[in-house]
């Protein structure tokens, strides 16, 4: 069996026990600088820098019809507020609530601080009636009440196109409508009413249409009102009381 030499054996404990040294001072410095970075980070987020203090620190873009005050009502914050608290997903859900607004995108700007949101509005097509309240529609049949406009900051020219005695259940059959006003604008639909039994009018450059309440066949609806866009050359528009559609096979004219 063979041994090490005293002196030999001792240089290699003494390397051992400095390099063990080494390992310990790397272990502490290392320590140090994890607990320093915890500090610096709990410094920064507690620093007065980054908070919201001010809702001139929140800067809003898209709002044409929306007011600035509306949007800061509905974000609801209590200033100053730490930039690093702000949950961007919540702050989104509270404005997308306000019904002018269709989707928001907020982002947080550290240099300088501010919360940068950008909107993207309901455009309201159609000024509308519904239980006794007025208000506007965009072309999903989204309802909007008039306050929501109460305070634009731009001139509003009101829609021209308006909707009688609208319903939330006619919400899907509003769309279908819709698109289809917008596919014959030589029509000059610039009336939509339903009446107490749901059953809709429409009134056109051909006077006042009556679809009836089943809305299944609109299309076809449409392409005979345009076929008939001629009628007024020969019947005065003033002897039609209505040009009755529910049954798009017959067509009949009801006359004064």
């Amino acid at each position: 069996m063979s041994t090490f030499p005293r002196s030999q054996l001792e240089h290699k404990l003494d390397i051992v026990a400095r390099q063990d040294n080494q390992l310990h001072r790397i272990a502490v410095w290392r320590s140090c600088l994890v607990i320093g970075c915890a500090i610096s980070l709990c410094l920064i987020v507690i620093s007065p820098y980054w908070q919201i203090k001010h809702e001139s620190q929140i800067h809003i873009t898209g709002d044409k019809l929306v007011s600035e005050n509306t949007v800061f009502t509905a974000l609801d914050l209590s200033y100053p507020k730490s930039i690093w608290s702000l949950n961007e997903l919540n702050l989104t859900q509270k404005i997308e609530s306000v019904p002018s607004i269709a989707t928001a995108k907020l982002n947080k700007q550290l240099l300088p601080p501010a919360l940068i949101i950008s909107l993207q509005e309901r455009v309201p097509i159609a000024l509308a009636s519904s239980q006794g309240n007025v208000g506007f529609l965009d072309s999903q049949g989204e309802w909007i009440a008039q306050e929501f406009y109460a305070h634009v900051n731009t001139d509003f020219a009101l829609p021209k196109l308006k909707v009688i005695n609208y319903q939330p259940q006619y919400q899907k059959s509003w769309s279908s409508i819709y698109q289809l006003i917008s596919l014959y604008p030589e029509l000059e639909i610039d009336e939509v009413r339903w009446n107490q039994s749901g059953s809709l009018f429409l009134h056109t450059k051909l006077g006042m249409v009556f679809l009836g309440s089943d809305l299944s066949r609109l299309k076809q609806q449409f392409k005979i009102m345009l076929k008939l866009r001629n009628l007024p050359t020969y019947l005065e528009r003033s002897k039609i009381a209505y040009i009755d559609l529910s049954n798009p096979e017959i067509n009949l004219i009801q006359k004064y």
